[in-house]
């Protein structure tokens, strides 16, 4: 008679089986468990971003409503106010952008609370702007350009601002990638 060298455990009604069933039985549940909370970690970490506004439509800001009337090349190439020329592989664009205050207690803009995100994370502060900072009141409407330095090749540019204003820029501004 011979003996069996796989150790062995006994089970709830005394049948003996081997001990790397019992130990999968156990093993089983905890990968379900750790695959679970991987997805609903991922699915918690991945929150996906508020998509930004079409370029000529509105967003609501804090006060009324903002919107970008366009984006143009910016020509003035020499430097003004401490501002550098562009890097190689960046231009500057000036965007039109236009505040309309709803609310009884207005809009407050600052140009420094304005900046041009891109896919990836990069961002690009204002350089420079028609008007800096302004209180406009309920039933105005403020018109201002924000002279901002993008790379050429810059993928969904949107003009982030008060609260969770997101405008797009399009991309008939860029100027890199080869022929039109």
């Amino acid at each position: 008679m011979t003996t069996s060298a796989t150790p062995t455990a006994a089970g709830p009604a005394g049948e003996v089986r081997p001990a790397g069933r019992a130990r999968r039985r156990r093993l089983l549940p905890a990968v379900f468990l750790l695959g679970l909370g991987g997805i609903l970690g991922g699915a918690a970490l991945a929150q996906e971003e508020v998509p930004s506004t079409p370029l000529g439509a509105v967003a609501p800001v804090p006060g009324g409503l903002a919107r970008v009337n366009g984006v143009l090349p910016d020509v003035d190439v020499a430097p003004r106010s401490g501002d550098e020329r562009t890097e190689d592989g960046t231009h500057r664009v000036r965007v039109l952008l236009e505040l309309t205050a709803m609310e009884p207690d207005g809009i407050d803009f600052r140009a420094d609370d304005w900046v041009v995100e891109r896919l990836g994370g990069g961002v690009s502060p204002v350089l420079r702007a028609s008007v800096a900072e302004e209180s406009i009141p309920q039933g105005e409407v403020l018109l201002t350009e924000l002279v901002v330095e993008v790379p050429d090749r810059a993928l969904e540019l949107t003009l982030d601002g008060a609260g969770d204003a997101r405008l797009s820029l399009g991309s008939d501004h860029h100027r890199g990638g080869g022929p039109r």
